[in-house]
């Protein structure tokens, strides 16, 4: 009996998927399989993404750790990015008492920093994504999606879980902003300033690849939740 397209499919995937493994274990891997991979993968049935879960997430993380990764475990993430948020809070108000705008504007931040990943892990997780481990890029905390996850995710609740990415920093220079408007007027000004900036910052990652727009400088704009989110709504409308 010749296998069914549906089950050729999956199988095709599956062989993909453990030739760019083997690459990877090899050290031979080079750019490109792995993302048209994963374009294929959203594009398949759910039923095929549930399947390569367990698979892709280790392939993933394998790819990931290719290069050094300054990481630490999921709880221990969170309980710095808590902590973080904690020592933010202090700082703004050693700031107040202090009529510091520095310091106060040192705190709001460790909060842009930190509130980031800390609402896109409760949004995932809501969601159904589950995530791997913290890591730094440069200075900013990020989180490693076990990706197999979040591909078995509807499209939809991808763009949603991204989106979740470009919240937290806007949100905190806000707050910040708002909470200092009336005690320190040159701290709510560099608050109100990031606010912006930030928003500028995720709508040009956002706008750029809806138009076909993939890099910027030296950053791949699917580095971005912002750029992210873009492609898959640009992937979902067959652009």
């Amino acid at each position: 009996m010749e296998p069914q397209p549906q089950q050729a499919a999956s199988g095709d995937l599956r062989g993909r998927l453990a030739a760019i493994e083997r690459a990877v274990d090899e050290g031979t891997y080079r750019p490109g399989p792995w993302q048209a991979l994963l374009r294929d993968i959203r594009k398949s049935l759910f039923f095929e993404r549930a399947a390569l879960s367990d698979d892709v997430s280790r392939v993933s993380r394998k790819l990931h750790l290719r290069k050094p990764r300054r990481r630490t475990a999921m709880n221990r993430g969170l309980l710095l990015e808590i902590l973080a948020v904690l020592i933010g809070g202090a700082v703004i108000i050693l700031g107040v008492g202090a009529r510091s705008s520095i310091l106060a504007f040192l705190g709001a931040l460790l909060w842009m920093l930190a509130f980031e990943p800390l609402i896109k892990v409760m949004v995932g997780r809501a969601l159904g994504v589950h995530y791997d481990y913290f890591y730094l890029l440069w200075i900013e905390p990020r989180l490693k999606m076990r990706y197999g996850t979040f591909l078995t995710r509807p499209r939809l609740l991808r763009i949603i879980v991204h989106l979740a990415g470009t919240v937290g920093s806007p949100l905190a220079a806000w707050l910040t902003y708002w909470m200092l408007s009336q005690t320190l007027p040159v701290a709510a000004a560099l608050c109100y300033g990031a606010f912006w900036v930030l928003v500028i910052v995720n709508l040009v990652n956002f706008l750029a690849p809806l138009f076909g727009v993939h890099r910027i400088g030296p950053m791949p704009l699917s580095m971005s939740s912002a750029g992210s989110a873009a492609m898959e709504i640009r992937e979902g409308l067959g652009w």
